[in-house]
Order: C-alpha cells, then sequence, then structure tokens
C-alpha cells in the first residue's frame, strides 16, 4: 500500500509547467488564438517571458485523504530542464528531472528509473519553459467549445490536440483571462489516467502573474501544491546534472 501511495503521489506531481490547421470557436466564442493571446497578457507578456531564462519555487504538497505533507522545490530553465524534488516524512525524496536529454526518476520504494515512451513525450512538453508561448506549435488543431463553469469561475473550455491526437481540455476565466485548469489522460508510472487539475491564487512576481496553489485529482485522489517563494533567473544550471545512478542506467540502455 505504501509502496503504490508513493508512485501516485510521484503521478500526481507529475501532472502539476506555429500557425494552427484548425482554430475553431462556436458561434458568438472567442478563439482559441484570442483567449491565449489574452492569458499570456495577464501573465506578463510575451516580452516579459522570454526575458525569463531560469524558475525556481519552494512550497508544500499535501494529501488530505491520506494524511500526507511535505516540502516541495521545483527547478525549471531554458530551453526544457527541469527538476523535481518532495520530501516526504518517513517515506523520503521522491526526484524527477530532465536534463534536455535524459529524464529520470528516482522514488526510494522503486528505484532509479529512466522515462521513456509516451509519459516522456509528455514531460518533454511539460519541461518546455516557453509552452506557453508555443500553442500552435504543439497543438495544431484548436477549438473552443462553450462558456462553462470550472472551478467555481465563469470559463471558456478549449479543447487541444496534439500532433499525434492527444487531447487536452484547458480552462480560461472569462474575466480575467488567466487559465484557472485543464484536464486529460497522462501517462505515468501507474498507466494512463484521467487528470483534473485547478489554478488558482495567481500573484505576481517580478512582473509575472504566477499560480500559486496547484491541485490535481486523479483515481479520487487529491493532491494540493502550495508555492510560497518564487524567484527567476537565478538557478544555476548545475542543478540539472543527472545523478550517478541515473547516468548509469543511461548509459546502459544506449545501443
Amino acid at each position: 500500500m505504501i509502496r503504490r501511495s508513493k508512485i501516485q503521489i510521484a503521478s500526481l506531481a507529475a501532472c502539476l509547467t506555429l500557425s494552427s490547421h484548425f482554430a475553431l470557436a462556436a458561434e458568438g466564442l472567442p478563439t482559441p488564438k484570442e483567449l491565449i493571446a489574452k492569458y499570456v497578457q495577464a501573465t506578463g507578456g510575451e516580452k516579459t517571458m522570454r526575458a525569463t531564462r531560469s524558475m525556481r519555487s519552494k512550497g508544500k504538497m499535501e494529501m488530505p485523504a491520506m494524511g500526507m505533507s511535505g516540502e516541495l522545490e521545483l527547478f525549471a530553465a531554458a530551453p526544457n530542464k527541469m527538476l523535481m524534488s518532495m520530501e516526504l516524512p518517513n517515506l523520503g525524496t521522491i526526484k524527477t528531472g530532465y536534463d534536455g536529454k535524459v529524464a529520470w526518476i528516482e522514488n526510494p520504494m522503486t528505484g532509479p528509473m529512466i522515462i521513456e515512451g509516451d509519459q516522456l513525450k509528455e514531460m518533454l512538453n511539460q519541461s518546455d519553459f516557453y509552452r506557453d508561448l508555443k500553442y500552435d506549435e504543439l497543438y495544431p488543431t484548436q477549438e473552443t467549445m462553450e462558456k462553462t463553469e470550472f472551478a467555481g469561475q465563469s470559463a471558456y473550455k478549449v479543447r487541444l490536440v496534439d500532433p499525434s491526437g492527444k487531447e487536452l481540455f484547458e480552462y480560461f476565466a472569462v474575466d480575467s483571462g488567466l487559465k484557472i485548469g485543464f484536464e486529460g489522460e497522462q501517462t505515468n508510472e501507474m498507466g494512463v489516467m484521467f487528470v483534473t487539475t485547478e489554478l488558482s491564487d495567481y500573484r505576481s512576481v517580478d512582473g509575472r502573474s504566477m499560480p500559486m496553489t496547484t491541485v490535481a485529482r486523479m483515481m479520487g485522489m487529491e493532491m494540493k501544491m502550495v508555492l510560497e517563494d518564487v524567484s527567476f533567473n537565478s538557478v544555476d544550471d548545475a542543478i540539472f546534472a543527472l545523478p550517478e545512478n541515473i547516468k548509469t542506467l543511461a548509459g546502459a540502455e544506449k545501443p
């Protein structure tokens, strides 16, 4: 049970970050391009985003139903590097990273692993530092489906389809234009699962508006992540270096 719980924690954490062929909107609704442009502007604008080369954030995570909580630290850098570390009392430290070439995870219960296949594809998407500026490249098909309610707010629901045909649904607040959540199938150590994620408590940090609270729900479980400290352009690239055991694994898997 503990081993399964730790895998679920890592999986949930991984959820919690061009011109299109089709960019449609139902009659009377804004187009995806309009909604995305408003969102980019609401979070600081393209110029501010591109002036940012790295980000570091610290906070806490908790799974109320399991009585678990711990410390969380995230690092990201352009163009596509990331590292996430979760310190869980009585369970240990779970780390997930991508150095631009190798994606990996270290879990005290399952050991070190190289991430491959569909899970790797999703990690490459999530680790793209300028992902919010590359919707047309990442999602050739885009459609504004409806005006609806999400997380208690009036929102526009946008359907996004990547080149492989995989769907993602994102929700943009009608009033603020901010992205307040997304949902879709994600691949993790336990297989393919439908995950719903809510984003809230946006705050301004050095000219950029950031969601400080993220809640991910999957298989009846919920994990909440609350960021307490965020800084930009202060990450040493050495932080993304592969751990020695991951280097060994990566070397062994080369042809």
